[in-house]
């Protein structure tokens, strides 16, 4: 999979053809793209405001200039999991039993295979779907080492997905693997080294399998996913879900992107991550299904900027200009806008307008809701189905909101949660009653901002707004008592 040919065409034709066909002319579905970056931060393109003379990101960049950028998107979560968790299940992950933090590597998968998915829906509906990317969601019954040697069921074809190549949880984690479907890449025995851990050190567990190459890892994935592309056929609908392990660290850019940018290392690997998007395009155009896909960029949290590294590439591209989560408060693992506050583009041919804008709260628990009504019929009436997603359709196609959504809540890396409603957002006083002892930190008080006149949440309103704050805290507890919000 060594091979990474630069094109100066590339992308070309997406940027520049004037046809019009969707669904609706050819009576064909839209394909259905769905790229979501790892820890990518609200101010790491071009398109949001990253200096040009420090970065480039033209491929992900065309999207928004063919498509409509959204600027008050949100992931569920300043934290991986969980984020990555509402996306397929159209459901806040504190409804599940991931009530804080992340899944771990030794862990069982976490969607309940009786509900359904976001890739179930697409299934039913004649699709072929494919997962590839960082998975974060756990395998099996126990997640255990002795599992991951034998067939790892459930798993991701278990949730409505055809085909799955992924990173077993993190960039550089301690499985060292990939898994494609319901095994270990190329798994040789069911032999687990015992020394490896003491040989490698502890980010090695010693399967008996080729091991990834965090440099390579990228271009892995893209790989594996320009593979699948390749064998589809554009009389059948794809549905493909991207999960690049970029910009998450190790900060690993390729060798053919290290240098080119104006920002390190970090900058290097946006780069990286933009090129893949890149190449995913350009094969989407030469299969001649680009114009009839509906593409989507995100990302599941904000970026981390590592204060107690002083010398990381985070750091160092803050340094030299970048703004990595724009000119939000925090980071990834907070409660504030840095942590959740994220990029949201969609581009669909013919659909949706070409440069537009749109300031509508929605979430990335919503793609869900949306792409239903896309398709058409819309999600059941039946709330325990993607329970609390919120179709923005409207927002794409006619560029109104019908004010569907009128609160969403996020959560931190301990299971804080905050809610938005309207301009305003309130954060809890309470960490999760789950959450040991150990994990607690100082006492904590109300938060109260007007993020349209205080994105930065420099001035807590709390004490002089008390009856917004009461309605909004009335509506947070509201919302954990049910199971469903729509």
């Amino acid at each position: 999979m060594r091979h990474l040919t630069f094109t100066l065409t590339l992308f070309a034709a997406f940027c520049c053809s004037n046809k019009t066909i969707n669904a609706q002319e050819t009576n064909t579905p839209p394909n259905i793209i769905l790229i979501l970056a790892d820890d990518f931060g609200f101010g790491s393109l071009n398109c949001y405001g990253a200096d040009h003379d420090i970065l480039r990101t033209p491929y992900i960049d065309q999207i928004a200039d063919k498509g409509m950028k959204f600027t008050n998107a949100y992931a569920t979560a300043s934290v991986c999991t969980p984020t990555r968790y509402s996306l397929l299940m159209g459901e806040y992950s504190w409804r599940s039993k991931l009530k804080h933090g992340v899944w771990g590597v030794e862990s069982p998968l976490l969607p309940d295979p009786e509900k359904m998915t976001i890739a179930d829906w697409f299934k039913d509906r004649g699709y072929n779907t494919a997962c590839i990317g960082k998975w974060h969601l756990g395998y099996g019954k126990t997640g255990t080492l002795e599992e991951y040697t034998g067939t790892l069921k459930p798993g991701p074809l278990d949730l409505g997905f055809d085909y799955h190549f992924g990173v077993p949880q993190n960039h550089g984690d301690k499985m060292g693997v990939f898994i494609e479907n319901d095994h270990i890449y190329g798994i040789r025995s069911d032999k687990i080294n015992p020394y490896s851990r003491a040989f490698y050190g502890p980010q090695y567990y010693g399967f008996d399998a080729p091991q990834r190459k965090n440099i390579e890892t990228m271009e892995d994935l893209t790989d594996k996913t320009i593979e699948w592309l390749s064998k589809q056929s554009r009389k059948t609908p794809v549905f493909l879900y991207f999960a690049p392990v970029a910009v998450h660290h190790p900060i690993t850019p390729s060798n053919y992107m290290r240098g080119m940018s104006d920002s390190g290392p970090y900058g290097d690997f946006i780069q990286d991550l933009d090129w893949s998007v890149g190449r995913i395009l350009q094969t989407l155009e030469y299969k001649g299904m680009l114009e009839n896909s509906l593409v989507i960029f995100t990302s599941d949290n904000g970026g981390e900027i590592p204060g107690n590294k002083p010398t990381s590439p985070e750091i160092q591209a803050v340094e030299m200009g970048l703004k990595i989560n724009g000119d939000f408060r925090g980071d990834k693992h907070t409660i504030w806008e840095g942590g959740t506050r994220i990029p949201l583009i969609v581009s669909w041919p013919g659909k949706v307008k070409e440069g537009a804008i749109s300031d509508d709260v929605v979430s990335t628990m919503d793609i869900f809701a949306t792409v239903a009504d896309i398709i058409g019929g819309g999600l059941p009436a039946d709330k325990a189905v993607a329970s609390d997603s919120y179709s923005f359709y409207s927002s794409l196609v006619k560029q109104e909101n019908r004010n569907l959504r009128t609160s969403l809540i996020t959560i931190d890396a301990v299971g804080r949660q905050a809610i938005r409603m309207g301009d305003w957002k309130l954060i809890d006083n309470k960490y999760p009653e789950s959450l040991p002892e150990n994990r607690k930190g100082k006492k904590l008080e109300y938060e109260l901002y007007n993020l349209a006149e205080d994105m930065a949440e420099s001035k807590n309103l709390f004490v002089e707004n008390q009856k917004i704050a009461r309605k909004m805290i009335t509506e947070l507890e509201k919302l954990n008592k049910e199971n469903s919000s729509r």
